[in-house]
């Protein structure tokens, strides 16, 4: 059977590095099925997502930052996957990723 929905629960921010971490659970019906992997979807505006990185049932959790590749808002869902097909997309969290700073210039020596 299809995979159950998997559930967006946060994007924690560190030094301008975003991890998205979700939460599943099996359906009701206990034919509902268990996904193999799931697929991290992300865009910059609500609604409109592409897929950023698949990620291996049991592991609920991925670094998105490096994968998305460009700053300002991004909004994330998550979907779980297996044989049967792909779950419905999780609840939306988006988070605001920041420029990487410039190089240091006017590099000089001094004499100690």
């Amino acid at each position: 059977a299809l995979a159950s929905n998997a559930n967006a629960q946060s994007i924690s921010i560190d030094s301008n590095r975003a991890k998205l971490v979700w939460g599943w659970s099996q359906g009701a019906p206990p034919e509902d099925g268990i996904p193999t992997e799931f697929l991290v979807k992300c865009g910059q505006s609500s609604g409109n997502y592409t897929n950023v990185s698949t990620v291996l049932y049991p592991v609920m959790e991925q670094p998105v930052r490096s994968a998305i590749g460009g700053t300002g808002r991004w909004f994330c869902v998550v979907t779980a996957a297996n044989d049967f097909g792909e779950s419905a997309v999780s609840n939306e969290v988006f988070f605001d990723a920041g420029a990487v700073p410039s190089s240091p210039s006017n590099l000089t020596i001094q004499a100690q």
